[in-house]
């Protein structure tokens, strides 16, 4: 059971059988830390378009910071037409060997395909965010501008953080079948037409789920339990503010090595908006067109023998049926050092409260 892409020239990374082994690193003002990794090698993967990024403006900011005695940095700019999985697992590679680090700077497809090249080669991960919703980052609590992101490489610390998978493929944020798949398409042809800014892929989004899709029939094993449902979308996300800001009870029983799941029943168009707003203003539990469940495992098929699946943003064709997964602290990625990354609920209420403005306003323009 495998995924092959479909949008873009990606493949799947394979669960390790136990968590890799990574440099550990010490607080921000220990020169101890510092020293540390500036006897590391740095090599920063610069996705160019990503978020409508100027690139060589984010790439002057990054060496800006980079650039201090001591260190020892690279920048791989992924431009179009070229080969970004062999790039990366090239780049991967030689950290591998020289004990180096690796920076994902791009939006979360970008951080996905280089997490997974991380996880599966045992290499820690650093992250400079550059997309439209940056949610990997933010659940960490990396900043979003890029000078920050870049220092925080010399004075983070390491953490282990756990990732999911679907057949085989690493999500870091939600991996999903069903109607998203079709609002990830309608995103990015109306990001095409309109540009990559939030409000685009909101109203986008909102316009799809309205427009809705031909309910199926899923099953789904979870543990001993076979799940029966008639549904639009699945939708599973290991992603703590992502789950927040969808339902604040289920993000507090998701444990840290757990991944909730979100099963949409069929609605009407008025149910949608009415369900759009509630999610908007996090006041989803208990909806009765949506069920929910948290657990580390679990497996689902459909009728059909492949499954697109929209995963960390990238459209997927998988094998069925498919097995979702978590792997428990199987990735270094390197944090803020005096932040608690399971905790940001000034940065899940601020954002919640802009999402919320965003999708109030395109549901009546949809309406």
């Amino acid at each position: 059971m495998q995924c092959d892409p479909i949008e873009r020239k990606l493949s799947a990374s394979s669960i390790p059988d136990r968590p890799a082994s990574f440099h550990a690193m010490i607080g921000p003002h220990s020169s101890q830390s510092v020293t540390r990794r500036l006897q590391t090698s740095i090599s920063v993967i610069l996705n160019a378009g990503a978020g409508g990024t100027d690139p060589q403006a984010f790439r002057r900011e990054v060496e800006q910071e980079l650039s201090v005695p001591g260190v020892a940095y690279d920048i791989v700019e992924i431009k179009p037409g070229t080969d970004f999985l062999e790039i990366g697992r090239q780049t991967v590679l030689r950290a591998k060997q020289t004990g180096g680090i690796v920076v994902a700077a791009g939006g979360d497809g970008t951080i996905n395909t280089v997490a997974g090249l991380c996880c599966e080669l045992g290499v820690t991960l650093g992250v400079i965010p550059a997309g439209t919703f940056n949610y990997f980052a933010r659940d960490l609590g990396i900043p979003n501008e890029p000078a920050a992101a870049a220092r925080l490489l010399l004075t983070g610390k390491t953490e282990q953080i756990s990732v999911g998978y679907v057949n085989g493929r690493i999500f870091l944020n939600n991996a999903s079948f069903g109607l998203y798949s079709k609002v990830i398409r309608n995103r990015e042809d109306h990001k095409a037409r309109f540009g990559r800014f939030r409000l685009v892929a909101v109203y986008s989004a909102v316009v799809s789920l309205l427009r809705g899709v031909r309910p199926f029939m899923v099953r789904m094993r979870v543990g001993n339990e076979m799940l029966l449902r008639r549904t639009t979308m699945v939708f599973v996300s290991n992603n703590a503010l992502q789950i927040a800001k969808l339902d604040a009870k289920v993000a507090e029983t998701t444990p840290e090595d757990g991944m909730a799941v979100f099963v949409l029943r069929p609605t009407s168009r008025l149910d949608m908006v009415r369900l759009l707003l509630r999610g908007a203003f996090r006041q989803l539990a208990n909806d009765p067109y949506l069920e929910t469940f948290c657990t580390d495992a679990f497996d689902t098929e459909t009728n059909k023998p492949y499954v697109d699946v929209v995963v960390d943003g990238e459209i997927v064709r998988c094998e069925a049926p498919l097995s979702f997964r978590v792997a428990p602290r199987a990735l270094g990625v390197i944090v803020p050092a005096e932040t608690d990354t399971n905790d940001h609920p000034e940065a899940i209420a601020r954002q919640s409260s802009i999402d919320a403005e965003g999708v109030a306003k395109a549901g009546r323009d949809a309406t």
